[in-house]
């Protein structure tokens, strides 16, 4: 029977330690020592693009619309990558997001073919179709302002930037006799650098620390614009890292209309696998 009561109390005691081991290590993150992660992660958002693209001779502008869910535009992406990361030192962090996508001959949308007058041709849409490939990059430092046992709270500011290039192959037929039957090209480079600023952090859903939800919301503008982010995920914590399903959305939103411009928008599901060194 000692014997017996022994086993039980060193298998109590293990289980207390394994259970307490995700809770540690995710205060092991303020220890004042050098912590590292690293989180590839597949994002397949529903995609809204918005351009207006300076036209050929005789148009001012042609403006056209991507919108599209994974079920349609996955057979026309040709590469993406997808990766986060953070160092943090006690509670002080600096972390960064990188999106890359490319698109080629994705179905889009002709929403007005502008005249030298601003005057908006009457058109019909006769399958146009665009490239894109856009970057999406994020750098920000942030500070801990509240921290209770597994739960935190950061503040952080910095910068994103925006570099999508477009290609447009435009085919529409006039109405009234305007237009019969025209295609041509169009092109546009957009480079936008934005402020941002924020808070994000974790909070526990179980008992043993395993079951958490990450949280994260920034605004900023800059280059004639203005981006908001925000996400929402479910994790779970295993020995070597982290695994997250998150729901996010990703906006850019352009001061009015005008030659060049862009407005987007991503949002849907992202699953995510953090590394923890």
């Amino acid at each position: 029977m000692p014997r017996k009561g022994a086993w039980r109390a060193v298998s109590a005691a293990w289980l207390t330690i394994l259970a307490a081991m995700p809770v540690l290590a995710q205060e092991r993150m303020f220890d004042g020592q050098w912590r590292f992660s690293v989180t590839p992660y597949l994002w397949l958002p529903t995609i809204y693009v918005d351009t207006s693209l300076k036209g050929p001779v005789g148009i001012a502008s042609i403006d056209t619309a991507m919108h599209s869910n994974p079920s349609t535009y996955l057979k026309n992406l040709s590469f993406a990558a997808m990766i986060s990361g953070e160092a943090r030192k006690g509670n002080w962090s600096v972390f960064t997001d990188y999106i890359y996508l490319r698109f080629k001959d994705q179905d889009t949308a002709i929403r007005a073919v502008n005249g030298p007058a601003g005057r908006v041709v009457g058109f019909a849409e006769r399958g146009s179709e665009i490239d894109i490939t856009g970057n999406v990059w994020t750098l920000a430092g942030s500070y801990t302002v509240w921290r209770e046992g597994a739960k935190h709270l950061d503040v952080f500011a910095g910068t994103r930037y925006l570099g999508m290039d477009a290609d447009l192959d435009w085919r529409v037929a006039g109405t009234r006799g305007v237009l019969p039957g025209v295609q041509g090209g169009a092109s546009g480079e957009f480079s936008k650098w934005d402020a941002i600023i924020g808070i994000k952090g974790q909070i526990p859903l179980s008992g043993d620390g395993r079951w958490f939800m990450p949280y994260y919301f920034d605004v900023g503008s800059g280059s004639g614009n203005t981006t908001w982010q925000a996400l929402i995920a479910a994790g779970y914590r295993f020995d070597w890292g982290n695994v997250t399903l998150s729901l996010r959305n990703l906006s850019y939103d352009s001061s009015g209309r005008h030659n060049d411009s862009v407005d987007a928008r991503f949002t849907g599901l992202a699953l995510g696998a953090s590394f923890l060194f």
